[in-house]
């Protein structure tokens, strides 16, 4: 299983190699929820480490795709170093065709966030040649290790940080400033929080970028507790540090390369980022009451 990571700054590659395989980077014009946003030149370079250091680096393009932006990532992924990139992330069918248009289904990696829920949908892309798949991260431990025994293409998954739960094209921040008659200086901001009413004690973390906007769970998903297990069937495990920072991935990323368990390790790095951790739905069926038969 090899471990992946987002990243916010070019320059601190060179510190996270030893507790990763590899780096996911994108542009904002076709990646959503990202931690930066890097230019073609930025993203060369990133490859071109990448290529030295013998590690795989990704491209993060997870938006909906209209016919004019299918056309502008064409040409995005032709002015940069696709033969040394190991994958592009894509979340929209219309951007596998595009790959697979450019001989490049291998290098395809479908994450379409809820919809990957068993063996079948998960497995319905590897006729197209692509390279893997994320599971839904609101499945069970027991879904995940099941759709592994099965798997026909490369499994990744989020393995730690704030899950996204919520997505609108709308630019829902710049609507209320607007409304509001102020102007918007929230826009890409990654330190916004959204509370409830009914439960004060939860902020969840909310970013607008190009692709609209986003809420996120609470809590910090982990699945610090479940390496022997998901190393059985999951390829690629992904540490997202959206909210946090390139020191931030460092620190998980050792806990995760070295399955280091250290409870004051894991508290200082809650108290640092002041957030919480949990196991997210690995353990919870269904948030729904079945009807009884």
């Amino acid at each position: 299983m090899k471990l992946l990571t987002t990243l916010y700054d070019i320059k601190h590659m060179e510190d996270l190699i030893s507790n990763f395989d590899g780096f996911i980077i994108g542009n904002d014009q076709f990646g959503a929820r990202l931690t930066n946003s890097f230019s073609i030149d930025e993203i060369n370079v990133a490859i071109d480490y990448a290529k030295k250091k013998h590690k795989e680096i990704f491209l993060q393009a997870n938006q909906m795709l209209d016919d004019n932006l299918i056309e502008a990532l064409g040409m995005f992924i032709d002015r940069i170093d696709v033969n040394h990139l190991t994958g592009i992330i894509v979340g929209d069918l219309g951007a596998i065709m595009l790959l697979k248009s450019k001989n490049l289904a291998d290098k395809a990696i479908y994450h379409p966030e809820t919809l990957l829920t068993n063996s079948y949908d998960f497995n319905f892309l590897a006729k197209e040649g692509i390279l893997g798949s994320f599971v839904a991260k609101e499945i069970t431990l027991d879904d995940v290790l099941e759709i592994g025994k099965t798997k026909a293409i490369k499994l990744f998954m989020v393995g730690h940080g704030h899950l996204n739960m919520f997505y609108s094209k709308r630019q829902l921040i710049h609507n209320f400033m607007d409304f509001s008659e102020q102007d918007n200086i929230y826009h890409n901001k990654q330190n916004l929080k959204i509370i409830e009413e009914q439960r004060k004690e939860e902020p969840y973390p909310i970013l607008e970028d190009k692709a609209g906007t986003h809420v996120f769970r609470s809590h910090v998903f982990s699945a610090l507790n479940h390496l022997d297990d998901l190393e059985k069937v999951v390829d690629y495990l992904v540490i997202d540090s959206i909210f946090k920072d390139d020191k931030y991935a460092l620190q998980i990323g050792s806990l995760y390369k070295n399955k280091q368990k250290d409870k004051k390790i894991i508290n200082d790095v809650q108290v640092q980022y002041n957030e919480s951790w949990d196991e997210g739905f690995f353990n919870t069926k269904t948030i729904y009451k079945t009807k009884e038969s």
